[in-house]
């Protein structure tokens, strides 16, 4: 994971602690965060990381083809079974098996999940006997909010407690901007390296524009914009000219208009002016009230 903030900080602790154990792990966060990421760093920092990891997207394959490339099939089992085939489950014995997406799958999955879990038992599509238990770790991921989807229904409260052992919660970008020159610099250099160019220097005014930025596609929207950097980069530099309109156009300047508290104090200030004037110098009211915008307080 890559930054400073003290929110990231906190994600690589987590990942320590459960790199050290063979929990079931659950990693929640916005598209974009490195759910992904950090799924890899558990397992590339615990016991199996000599074993298989075996990725998954849910939400990328029909609920009819995920039961057979999670579980495996058995020849003739269905139109396009030509042969026995073992599933991601089997695939990954003795390693980690990651599962992105984990809130898109339909409650029969869910179900079918859930019974492995607590069997450790396969049963292959077609097949009429189970395997024997595999050892597997299980991550999975959402961007969803699960607690949401068990009140309408749509995820089983069983699986969630079943999965959510050691639970990470990835920040939004936004939401730890410190990091943004960070990951850019990060980023930046990566792309240089590949496309043999020379790192830019981003001007001080682009770095505002960025880091001010919502970045609502998190980390993997900003991949994609320092790749476009790198390619639009001019004379070795990154000006405001070069970022994406989607940056410029929500950009907000710092303003000269008083904020909320400020605009309080200033009200405070002047009431206190007034006070003073009418009680300690006999000033009239209703003179001063109208000099020094009373009515506007």
């Amino acid at each position: 994971m890559v930054g400073i903030s003290a929110a990231i900080q906190s994600v690589e602790d987590e990942i320590d602690h459960a790199a050290r154990c063979d929990a079931k792990v659950l990693i929640t966060g916005e598209s974009g965060v490195g759910k992904e990421i950090v799924a890899r760093l558990i397992h590339g920092r615990g016991s199996r990381t000599r074993g298989p990891l075996v990725t998954i997207n849910c939400a990328g394959i029909p609920d009819s083809l995920l039961e057979s490339e999670l579980f495996g099939h058995m020849k003739g089992s269905f139109t396009d079974a030509h042969r026995d085939k073992r599933g991601w489950l089997e695939s990954a014995h003795g390693g980690t098996i990651f599962m992105d997406e984990v809130g898109e799958m339909s409650l029969r999955m869910q179900a079918a999940l859930l019974l492995f879990l607590e069997t450790g038992e396969i049963q292959r599509v077609g097949s009429d006997r189970k395997l024997p238990p595999v050892d597997v770790r299980v991550i999975t991921a959402t961007h969803r909010r699960l607690l949401e989807n068990i009140t309408e229904k749509t995820f089983r409260e069983d699986l969630y407690y079943r999965l959510n052992v050691v639970h990470i919660e990835v920040p939004p970008l936004r939401d730890r901007r410190e990091d943004i020159p960070v990951l850019l610099n990060h980023f930046l250099h990566g792309f240089a390296d590949t496309y043999q160019v020379v790192v830019p220097e981003v001007a001080a005014e682009a770095t505002e524009y960025l880091t001010g930025y919502h970045w609502p596609g998190n980390v993997r929207e900003m991949r994609n914009i320092a790749e476009r950097l790198i390619l639009r980069a001019r004379d070795g530099r990154i000006g405001v000219d070069a970022l994406p309109v989607e940056v410029t156009r929500d950009h907000h300047p710092r303003q000269t208009v008083m904020t909320t508290a400020s605009a309080a104090a200033a009200a405070a200030s002047n009431s206190q002016i007034l006070y003073d004037r009418m009680f300690s110098n006999g000033a009239s009211f209703w003179s001063r009230s109208t000099n020094h915008s009373w009515r506007g307080i």
